[in-house]
């Protein structure tokens, strides 16, 4: 049990040090006459997952923060695509958020899903990164492959013996597996299948129909769980927040022994229109900053298995923009690959 050992004990601790933070708040920036209207987070999913767990946890203790109320808006469909079109069909005013994630925001459905898109990754801007929901490959505690290595040697010596699910096709997930099997020598090596949902990939993991899964490990639901067992996660070594990550799991590069070029990492961002005036853009970044430094906020994601972190608006757009180039990169071989 020693994941949830250290989980729970980094919980407790962060939630004594945002106590601290907390009462040392910086000031809101000033913007005349904002907001003086109710904030929409739009969810581009429905209720009831994880990234309307965030939307939720957000409205619940971001009103106390800006003084305004804060209301959640679920529009499904698409991988998150109808949702991003209902957002950017909004006004450019800051009334709007969309959340959404590494795996599938608008930088994402830009290089997956472009025919016809109304918008391109330019008419977005991220205000900052928040929690890390950590991605993994992961057997069944019942698997005869004691490492990720392990199952890279026996695809090589026997391609197509190891079956390899992921969910999609349509997200980063794809590229990610891309790039891995291109890293290991092993494209077109795998019997690589798509899945609608993380469940689904976990209970044929237990009946064995598949070997692997790369799915969210760092779920309480997950965190040593008897009948799975995490062979890698999916983030860059350089990526983990500080040495009190509550994971100790080995990264894929780790356990490959070679660097990947795509890992977008499970991290939470909040997307806004760039055309959204700039006081605006820098009171939301602000406003969403404060929000995770809340213990109410703190409490809540650690108790889903996410870390909250906060990564500023520039180095957020950073990270995305190097992702895209990354992914167009990536995308030729994905769509060879797929209509094999």
């Amino acid at each position: 049990m020693r994941h949830i050992k250290r989980f729970t004990a980094l919980a407790t601790a962060c939630c004594l040090s945002v106590s601290t933070v907390s009462a040392q708040q910086t000031h809101a920036p000033q913007v005349e006459d904002y907001p003086n209207q109710p904030l929409t987070i739009l969810v581009p999913y429905g209720p009831g997952g994880l990234t309307d767990s965030r939307g939720r946890i957000f409205q619940q203790e971001m009103e106390s923060v800006i003084g305004q109320q804060v209301r959640v808006e679920n529009i499904s469909g698409g991988g998150g695509l109808v949702g991003a079109n209902a957002a950017f069909a909004k006004a450019s005013d800051g009334y709007t958020v969309l959340t959404a994630a590494t795996v599938d925001g608008p930088h994402a459905h830009s290089v997956l899903s472009p025919a016809g898109l109304p918008w391109t990754w330019d008419d977005w801007t991220p205000l900052g990164m928040f929690t890390l929901s950590v991605l993994g490959f992961v057997a069944s505690s019942e698997s005869k492959y004691p490492t990720l290595g392990a199952m890279v040697e026996q695809v090589k010596a026997d391609p197509g013996s190891v079956t390899l699910a992921s969910i999609g096709p349509g997200r980063l997930d794809d590229l990610e597996m891309i790039d891995f099997m291109q890293t290991t020598d092993t494209l077109g090596d795998w019997n690589w299948v798509f899945y609608s949902s993380s469940a689904d990939i976990q209970a044929d993991l237990i009946s064995g129909d598949i070997d692997v899964g790369y799915l969210g490990v760092s779920r309480t639901d997950m965190i040593d769980h008897p009948d799975f067992k995490v062979l890698a996660m999916g983030i860059a070594p350089d990526a983990i927040p500080d040495e009190n990550f509550p994971f100790d799991w080995p990264t894929v590069e780790e356990a490959i022994g070679a660097k990947l070029n795509v890992l977008g990492n499970g991290f939470g961002v909040m997307f806004v229109k760039s055309d959204v005036p700039e006081d605006r853009k820098a009171y939301l970044e602000w406003a969403f900053k404060t929000t995770t430094e809340q213990p109410g906020f703190v409490e809540n994601r650690m108790a889903a298995g996410e870390p909250p972190i906060w990564i500023p608006r520039e180095e957020a757009q950073k990270r995305l923009d190097n992702l895209v180039a990354k992914m167009n990169e990536l995308k030729p071989v994905r769509d060879e690959n797929l209509n094999k």
